[in-house]
């Protein structure tokens, strides 16, 4: 989990027991290490973290995307939707203005049914910003994800909800086909 810009949080969208990122994210942080896919070892039954008030600064500073951007719809809160959405740094040759990416995280098979999906992900499209889909690999291994704003112009531009559905889908099933490779952490695990 890379460091953004803070961003204003938007207002009545709080966490609660959602902790979808504790399970989702990889964590590289000198404080802690976790795989994607895999439950964070602070993270108990309740959803609640075992080590809330000394959690790591990573932990501290995440916010997904529904945290953060009004646009995502309220209904994409990530432990209901199977949807997370986060943001990410551009790279520089990016032919976009903005500086920051939105990926949308399909969890699971299901999340492409969440409602509010297409219709975020084509706010994000129609406002340039650079929009990816993103497929897990298993608990530990890399996933798939594309830029699809290309893929998707057309049908946001024609306000066609059932075909950025489709090409959704096929994007997901074309994520799907990668080969995933383990993830390697860049830090040692802390000794205890």
């Amino acid at each position: 989990m890379d460091a953004l810009p803070t961003q204003p949080l938007v207002p009545d969208r709080e966490c609660g027991s959602c902790n979808v990122c504790c399970v989702a994210l990889t964590i590289d942080d000198p404080a802690m290490q976790k795989l994607q896919g895999i439950r964070c070892r602070n993270a108990l039954p309740d959803h609640r973290c075992a080590i809330y008030d000394a959690r790591p600064q990573t932990c501290r500073t995440y916010f997904c995307g529904w945290r953060q951007l009004k646009w995502i719809r309220p209904t994409l809160r990530p432990d209901t939707s199977g949807v997370l959405v986060r943001l990410q740094h551009e790279p520089p040759r990016s032919t976009y203005a903005q500086r920051i990416g939105v990926i949308f995280t399909l969890l699971t098979g299901a999340a492409l049914k969440a409602e509010g999906l297409a219709e975020s992900v084509a706010a994000g499209v129609a406002a340039e910003v650079p929009v990816y889909l993103a497929i897990p690999g298993p608990p530990g291994y890399t996933g798939g994800q594309a830029q699809i704003n290309d893929a998707l112009r057309d049908a946001v531009f024609l306000k066609d909800k059932a075909e950025v559905l489709r090409i959704l889908q096929q994007a997901r099933t074309e994520g799907r086909k990668g080969k995933p490779q383990p993830i390697i952490l860049k830090r040692p695990p802390p000794t205890r």
